[in-house]
């Protein structure tokens, strides 16, 4: 259970860096003089989130179909020059 913590903790901070790298996240701030308080922001993109998910879809896709298209090309050249074995 610790390990499967640690290895939750670590995605995250992977994920929050990456989308701070992308601009999903954003955090601006501000201070009232009068109050002393301090104000801060944490904007979240979805419609970048949303495209970038799009994007690495379609590239998974590409690569999938390319993947499928050479292994089927393969697989004819391989059944082109094996002959069957007679009993």
């Amino acid at each position: 259970m610790k390990r499967f913590s640690s290895l939750l903790i670590v995605f995250a901070i992977i994920v929050v860096g990456v989308g701070f790298y992308r601009g999903w996240f954003t955090v601006s701030g501000g201070r009232e003089a009068e109050t002393h308080k301090v104000d801060v922001n944490l904007t979240v993109d979805t419609d970048k989130v949303k495209e970038d998910v799009e994007t690495v879809k379609d590239k998974a896709t590409e690569l999938t179909g390319k993947t499928t298209d050479g292994a089927t090309e393969l697989g004819r050249e391989i059944r082109a020059t094996v002959k069957p074995v007679k009993e």
